[in-house]
């Protein structure tokens, strides 16, 4: 008589299989190293035991009084949780948690620790109760979520509704291959007698193209007529932009990029390092351009022109160490990222 395999021919039925047994009985390592130190007890005695796995005899009986009691069955023998049948819990007294509300939402918003602190010690001393640390005030804070959060009034009395929206961050596995992936935007800001100008620079990861513009004020009006320059000075489409929490990135700005469908990423504060590359490029430009040519920023229109020039040559002639001493055209030239064509184009 002939025996059929249903499941033959099916890959990986064996390894899910085994994978549902284990999970649906939850059979660790643990029990099974267990069971397996019990045969051998039972089969070469307690000495032979503890010279080969170090385990005491009180152990060995503990897991055999539980695999009984589970009906013998392996699963018996998992280790059970190691947290604390009986969890501490912080016990602050109600009229303090009362006065820290009161010192963080009414006082002083969202007064730190350490200051509140200092008020505290005194109320606790007018009322009899026992002081409590820094550490502890922090705890209270969050936990209880005593956070004040700020309003914003019109000129008409109504209270105005505070909208929070999710920035977008770049993914951590986010690959720039090709230029356009992922152009970096930033300010330089410098001060002129006692004025400030600025200069927004951007630089493209993958073939470090690079451009900048001055302008005497800085808002996001100005940023999307940045953007829109720089869409014309590239010779590649613009992806990705990413740019840090400035003002000017946010409203004319983003509702540009929004149109043109190019993704916006937002750098995480306090992080400069994960905008690496136009950092670095801003060092560059003010120690090889900026700083030469400072006299001329008052005038917006004597500077840039002249900003153009040193694009053009820094773009096309200038060598790059990440290049292998190449210029950012004459490496997407070489690599053929670029077609020859794109700089003959009349709608440019």
């Amino acid at each position: 008589m002939q025996q059929f395999n249903i499941t033959r021919g099916i890959k990986g039925f064996v390894r899910l299989y085994n994978y549902g047994y284990n999970h649906t009985r939850m059979i660790t390592k643990e029990a099974k190293e267990r069971m397996r130190i019990l045969v051998f007890w039972k089969a070469h005695g307690f000495k032979a035991t503890k010279d080969a796995f170090k385990v005491s005899r009180s152990s060995l009986f503990a897991w055999q009084s539980v695999y009984r009691a589970g009906d013998r069955k392996l699963e018996a023998l998992n280790p059970g949780t190691q947290s604390r049948h009986t969890q501490q819990r912080r016990d602050v007294d109600h009229r303090i948690v009362t006065e820290i509300r009161r010192l963080r939402t009414q006082v002083c918003p969202n007064m730190g620790k350490d200051k509140v602190r200092i008020f505290l010690d005194e109320f606790c001393a007018e009322h009899g109760l026992k002081t409590i640390s820094v550490s502890t005030i922090g705890r209270v804070i969050k936990d209880k979520k005593i956070f004040h959060h700020r309003i914003k009034v019109s000129h008409f009395g109504k209270i105005k509704g505070v909208k929070k929206r999710k920035k977008l961050r770049k993914p951590k596995e986010f690959v720039n291959a090709t230029p356009g992936d992922l152009v970096e935007i930033d300010t330089v800001v410098r001060f002129i007698q006692q004025v400030k100008r600025y200069v927004i620079t951007a630089v493209d990861v993958s073939s470090r193209y690079t451009f900048a513009w001055s302008y005497q004020r800085l808002n996001s009006a100005n940023a999307k007529d940045f953007f829109r320059r720089l869409e014309l000075a590239c010779p590649f489409q613009i992806k990705h932009v990413q740019t840090d929490n400035g003002s000017e990135f946010c409203k004319y700005f983003t509702s540009y990029l929004r149109e043109q469908n190019t993704i916006h990423f937002w750098n995480y504060k306090g992080q400069p390092y994960k905008n690496g590359h136009i950092e670095k490029y801003n060092r560059t430009i003010q120690e090889e351009f900026i700083d030469w040519n400072e006299i001329l920023l008052d005038d917006p229109t004597l500077f840039n022109p002249k900003l153009m020039d040193y694009l053009l040559w820094y773009n096309t002639k200038r060598p790059h160490w990440s290049l292998r001493l190449q210029s950012p055209v004459g490496s997407m030239l070489t690599t053929n990222t670029l077609s020859r064509m794109r700089w003959t184009d009349t709608r440019i």
